[in-house]
């Protein structure tokens, strides 16, 4: 694998869309999750291949999602509608162990975010005091089903500074 990818045959992306949900469909979830936010999931875009990467941990699954072109949009779409995102690039990754196995303690690995964040109302603040961008924030209530717009800016800053092909930048 490592000569897979030292050849250019993978990659990984240089820069994470976090997609914050305000509202989730488990009434579990809703009462344990207080705060603003109720989830958390990640995607990015990787030049080397052309291709995006979604990642969602769930109480029952973890999903990656490898998607490009049309599929990737609508993947977009999905995961930006009705969500605050923030757009950050992986750190240098910390020392120690990271415990859980929930979309909070799954990004924090992901990017390498040092902090004590539990819920993703916490990991929301502690993305922004290590450097996070705000891509787009809802200013209105959103529905109980969760998931509508932002798609586009999401992509644009996703992309930003990649080699992708010119007719996908924004």
């Amino acid at each position: 694998m490592i000569k897979l990818v030292s050849a250019g045959a993978g990659g990984q992306p240089a820069r994470w869309v976090l997609c914050f949900q305000k509202t989730t469909d488990s009434r579990w979830i809703r009462w344990l999750a207080c705060g603003r936010y109720k989830h958390v999931s990640a995607f990015g875009y990787i030049a080397e291949v052309d291709h995006w990467v979604f990642l969602d941990w769930r109480i029952t699954t973890i999903d990656v999602i490898v998607a490009r072109g049309t599929g990737a949009d609508q993947m977009i779409a999905y995961y930006t509608r009705n969500a605050d995102l923030l757009g950050m690039a992986p750190r240098k990754r910390g020392r120690g162990l990271r415990l859980g196995l929930w979309c909070v303690p799954a990004v924090k690995h992901l990017l390498g975010i040092r902090g004590s964040a539990l819920r993703p109302t916490a990991l929301w603040k502690d993305c922004l005091r290590q450097g996070a961008e705000i891509l787009h924030e809802h200013t209105e209530p959103a529905s109980h089903s969760a998931r509508s717009s932002g798609p586009a800016a999401a992509k644009g800053s996703a992309e930003r500074g990649h080699s992708c092909p010119a007719a996908e930048c924004p």
